[in-house]
Parts: structure tokens; C-alpha cells; sequence
């Protein structure tokens, strides 16, 4: 028998946009969005705040979806920091009487959050992976906190996801036994699309990231681009769009003298990074790791093509979609730049575009729906 009511979906997760981050995790807030389309959906997420002295609570409905975030003092002594986690989970379920299953994201280091709430619901929990700690340089130095958080998680979990094939296979060797699904991320195909095709060129550049060192390498990218300039090649432009700060990379423009070839933009929302795609020709990623990358998928929907190194989706990279770059490598980018400057490399906006749309919407709810409705139906 089909429930009277629509089901009802939990949102947790490690990473959510909140009052000290409006955008960490907001990938996170995408998914609870999508599937309130479908069901009802909540979400529940707590927080350490030095400037909390006590628990805060604050809701809000956000398209169809209930958050519920409780912030909570911060506490050097550990038993005291795990009182107050404590007490603003609790808080936070006080808010959210029923739930039908748990759909949580990242598991370090809310995953014991997780099984909390599972216990508290009496429900499935499905956790998706998204972090890139998974990788061998990193999770080799886990500490013992964080083994105990994975390996607790992973017994109670009912199902593991992944958001690409490049992150499956780097959990096997943390999960070695766990059975794991892939399911990509998805982006607004509507919002995505592709510019009018009259005054087309191949002179300007994007790029859009946190530029975080570790794992972004915008050194290699702006070095690159440098490289390409000394060639000879004076007529590029470079866009650089972060939500993070930009003052060293800057710095870097005018010690190499670039610094009227790239411009520095952002925070912007998915509307206006969308138009910057559709006024640019190509994009460029240089990430040394990417569990997904979310902004190829989001190039290819514009119908540009996309310069990456070899991670997340961009691993084997179709021809047709763009170039392979080596990673931390200034030349490769140079010469992929001066290339599509030549116009030796023809792409097709059409074919670039019908890539991007296996990450639609509409793709990824019907595979989330049939991932639920196994656990609903185990469940009952």
C-alpha cells in the first residue's frame, strides 16, 4: 500500500551553508531542493560557534524544504564539546517529530550524528560521499577519531553512495567490503545552456573554483596562462571566479606581469556564473583531485569545452568534450590554450551540451527515487 502522506526525508550532513559559510555544502541544499519536488524533506544541521555562549535554533522554509540549524558553544575540553553537540542534535529532533528515511552527506565528522538520528527515527540511513579525504595521501593519516566516526557509520548505514566512479574507487580501499552506488551530482539544465552561437571566439578563458591550493592548483593554471602570453599569444583573457580569497593569486598576476589578462570575480550565484559561462569559449580546471566537479558538467551544459586534468568526471576525457591536461603541469595548459587559439581543435556545442544532460535533474531524482523506495519498501 502507498502512504496518504508523502514519504518523509531527512537531510544531514558534515558540510551545509549556514550563518558563518553560506556556501560550503550548498550542494547539500541543491539535493534537499530537488527532492522536495518529491517528498517532504527536512533538514537538520548543528554547528560550533565561538560566539555562541549557549544553543542557538534558527528555521526557515527554503522551496518546500524545512532547515533546522542549531549552533552551540565550542569547547577545548573534548567531553565538554561533545555535551553541546549532543545537546543541539537532540534540540534539533525536537523540531522534526517523523521521518521516513535519512539521506546524509559526508561523513567526517558528523557521521555519528548520523547514526544518532537513525536510532532516534528508527529508520534507514543512506549516506552519500562527496569529500575527497578518501584519496591515499589523506586518509592514511586519518586519526583514530575519525577511523572510529567511518567505520561506526559504515555498520549502521544501509547504503553507500558515491557522486562518481573517481571517488568509488578510491573508497574501496576504506570500505572494502561496503557495496557502494554511484549517483552524480546534477545541475539546473535550465539555468545551464547554451550562448547564441554569432560572436563566437576562442580567446576567452574560465575558470571557477575555491582556489584552494591543495587540491585546486591555481598555480599551474596562472602559470600556464603566462606561459601561453610569453608565446606570443596577447589576445587570451582569463576570468577567475572564487568565493574564497583572491589577494596571493593577484600578487601572482603582477609578478608574473599578467595582471591586465585575468580577471578576478565572485561570490556569485548559479544564475550569474551561468552567464559567465555562455561569455566565455572555454573552460579550464587544473585540480591535482576532484571527487566530481561539478562545474564541467556545468561548462558541458553550456556547450564549451573544458581543459581538465585527469579527476572527478573529467578522468578519460572525451575528445569531443575538450582536452586532457596533465596535472601540475603550466605547459600542458599553455599549450592547450594555444591550440584552441589556432583553431586546431574543432568542438561541437551541440554534442558538448548532450554530454552535460546525463546529469540532469530529472535523471538523478528518478535514480534517487528508486534507491529510496528499495529502503522504503525493506523498511515497512
Amino acid at each position: 500500500m502507498f502512504p496518504e502522506h508523502p514519504r518523509h526525508i531527512l537531510i544531514m550532513s558534515s558540510w551545509f551553508p549556514n550563518r558563518l559559510d553560506a556556501f560550503v555544502g550548498n550542494f547539500v541544499l541543491r539535493f534537499a531542493q530537488l527532492l522536495a519536488a518529491e517528498y517532504t524533506v527536512s533538514v537538520i544541521h548543528t554547528l560550533g560557534d565561538s560566539a555562541c555562549s549557549r544553543i542557538e535554533m534558527e528555521q526557515e522554509e527554503l522551496d518546500g524544504v524545512h532547515i533546522v540549524r542549531v549552533y552551540h558553544p565550542i569547547s577545548s575540553n573534548k567531553l565538554m564539546h561533545w555535551y553541546w553537540q549532543r545537546k543541539a542534535l537532540n534540540k534539533a529532533m525536537h523540531e522534526v517529530e517523523y521521518v521516513d528515511l535519512i539521506f546524509a552527506h559526508v561523513i567526517l565528522n558528523r557521521g555519528l550524528q548520523f547514526i544518532r538520528a537513525k536510532r532516534n527515527y528508527h529508520c534507514p540511513l543512506i549516506v552519500m560521499e562527496h569529500a575527497s579525504y578518501y584519496r591515499k595521501e589523506i586518509r592514511e593519516k586519518f586519526s583514530r577519531l575519525q577511523r572510529a566516526i567511518i567505520k561506526r557509520t559504515s555498520l549502521q548505514m544501509n547504503e553507500l553512495l558515491a557522486c562518481s566512479e573517481f571517488l568509488q574507487e578510491d573508497m574501496k580501499a576504506v570500505f572494502p567490503t561496503t557495496k557502494s552506488t554511484v549517483l552524480p551530482n546534477f545541475v539546473d539544465t535550465t539555468l545551464f545552456y547554451p550562448a547564441e552561437s554569432i560572436g563566437r571566439q576562442r580567446n576567452r578563458f574560465l575558470h571557477v573554483s575555491t582556489l584552494d591550493e591543495a587540491v585546486k592548483d591555481p598555480e599551474t593554471l596562472i602559470k600556464g596562462i603566462a606561459e601561453a602570453i610569453a608565446n606570443g599569444f596577447t589576445d587570451l583573457h582569463l576570468t577567475i571566479i572564487s568565493d574564497q580569497p583572491v589577494e596571493k593569486w593577484i600578487e601572482l598576476t603582477k609578478t608574473l606581469v599578467i595582471q591586465e589578462y585575468i580577471t578576478f570575480l565572485g561570490p556569485m550565484s548559479w544564475e550569474e556564473i551561468a552567464e559567465q559561462m555562455r561569455l566565455h569559449d572555454a573552460f579550464i580546471l587544473t585540480s591535482t583531485y576532484e571527487t566530481f566537479s561539478i562545474v564541467l558538467v556545468e561548462a558541458w551544459l553550456t556547450g564549451i569545452p573544458t581543459f581538465t586534468t585527469p579527476v572527478g568526471i573529467g578522468k578519460d576525457l572525451d575528445p569531443q568534450l575538450g582536452i586532457q591536461l596533465v596535472a601540475e603541469n603550466p605547459s600542458s595548459v599553455a599549450q592547450a590554450v594555444q591550440d584552441f587559439m589556432n583553431g586546431l581543435l574543432p568542438f561541437n556545442p551541440e554534442t558538448i551540451r548532450s554530454a552535460g544532460l546525463a546529469f540532469s535533474e530529472e535523471n538523478v531524482i528518478n535514480q534517487l527515487k528508486t534507491i529510496f523506495e528499495r529502503h522504503f519498501d525493506h523498511h515497512e
